[in-house]
């Protein structure tokens, strides 16, 4: 990544950040019957799906969501990329969906578009994505299971894409520590019958919260294999 669009994208999405927080503290996120809400964070290298999409190195995230009373929500996005000409250096999602509760059993559906603003668009490598999950708190832990399907379209070589996941996590005994375990399952236009796990612990102090995760997938090649990830990151 350039200089320039490093410190571009840093500026946005710190930028963001502290707006979202002075509005916060100012009128209690509360914004047309909903709440505003910003995140950033910094990590070791982007992992997406098992896949290192920076190629092993450092990353720089954030976004910022509106979430609706009624459960409606909109978002959006930003981490860098490993450069290259076909995705650019930056990836930008926008999603937009509703959850809610049942039952003690809550649910997600939205859609997601995957934007590539500073590649070259040699071919088309804009995608959307719609998903959907359930979970459910067990009290000492909550579990989620998940699902993600890409359309068919020019950017994902006309190939549709499933990714099915289950999450758990829960709070160590005593402690200000979070585990978590995650199992995915990928077929489609960006794997084939690929499998990724992940299982990481995080704590929050002084309003930061500090991750390390171990990531891998059954897949060969550089940016497929195991790897620890070192995070620290703030929501506002």
């Amino acid at each position: 990544m350039t200089l320039l669009k490093t410190t571009l994208m840093a500026s946005v999405v710190f930028a963001s950040a502290a707006l979202t927080s002075a509005m916060a503290q100012a009128e209690d996120s509360a914004f047309l019957g909903g709440t505003v809400s910003a995140n950033v964070a910094m990590k070791s290298e982007y992992r997406f799906r098992g896949v290192s999409l920076t190629d092993r190195n450092f990353a720089l995230q954030g976004g910022f969501d509106y979430s609706h009373d009624s459960g409606f929500y909109v978002g959006t996005w930003a981490s860098n990329l490993a450069a290259s000409d076909t995705y650019g250096e930056i990836e930008l999602d926008v999603y937009g969906g509703y959850g809610g509760e049942i039952n003690g059993i809550s649910y997600d559906v939205g859609a997601l578009l995957y934007a590539y603003p500073t590649g070259r668009h040699i071919a088309k490598t804009d995608y959307l994505e719609l998903y959907g999950s359930l979970g459910v708190d067990l009290g000492v832990a909550s579990a989620k299971i998940g699902a993600a399907y890409a359309l068919s379209s020019q950017a994902t070589g006309h190939q549709d894409n499933l990714y099915l996941y289950t999450d758990v996590e829960g709070v160590v005994p005593n402690t200000p520590a979070t585990i978590a375990v995650h199992l995915g399952y990928e077929n489609g236009a960006f794997g084939n019958k690929k499998l990724d796990w992940s299982l990481g612990a995080s704590v929050n102090y002084s309003d930061l919260d500090f991750g390390v995760t171990y990531v891998d997938t059954d897949q060969i090649g550089r940016n497929f294999k195991g790897a620890v990830i070192f995070s620290v990151g703030a929501s506002f």
